[in-house]
């Protein structure tokens, strides 16, 4: 296995630059990772780029979570929650179901009375987006 380094890095950017690839990605997360992944299993000829560290950003800072964009509803950004829990659905079932799977948490409350009508109505609409998609909930 290589180390991962700032030596190797410039040494994988410097091959990189006169190959001819079916992929590029930018950005190696959760999701460039996934795409990376998901090209080569198809047999393309696929490069990773990334500014800092694989799953350097959001919730992987702290957990490594492949989460379905929770927050993303108090911004009321509907869109990207979709989108998000179809990513997480792939993910949880066709992509790397052996890599990925549902693990419980406990979310803190410092105002347990509304702050619970509030977490709760958040994860119940979070709940029915994922089930009119068809896709596992919170709860699976």
């Amino acid at each position: 296995m290589t180390a991962l380094s700032p030596h190797y890095r410039d040494s994988a950017l410097a091959a990189l630059a006169g190959a001819e690839l079916d992929v590029l990605v930018v950005g190696g997360g959760v999701v460039g990772a996934g795409c990376a992944l998901d090209a080569t299993t198809r047999g393309l000829s696929v490069g990773l780029v990334e500014a800092r560290d694989f799953a350097s950003g959001t919730s992987s800072r702290s957990s490594k979570l492949i989460h379905g964009g929770l927050r993303y509803l108090e911004m009321l950004d509907f869109g990207l929650v979709r989108e998000a829990l179809r990513e997480r659905g792939l993910l949880l079932t066709r992509l790397a179901p052996h890599l990925v799977r549902p693990v419980r948490f406990l979310y803190p409350l410092l105002h347990h009375g509304w702050e619970r009508v509030y977490a709760g109505s958040g994860v119940t609409l979070y709940d029915t987006m994922a089930l009119g998609g068809g896709l596992p909930t919170i709860a699976t």
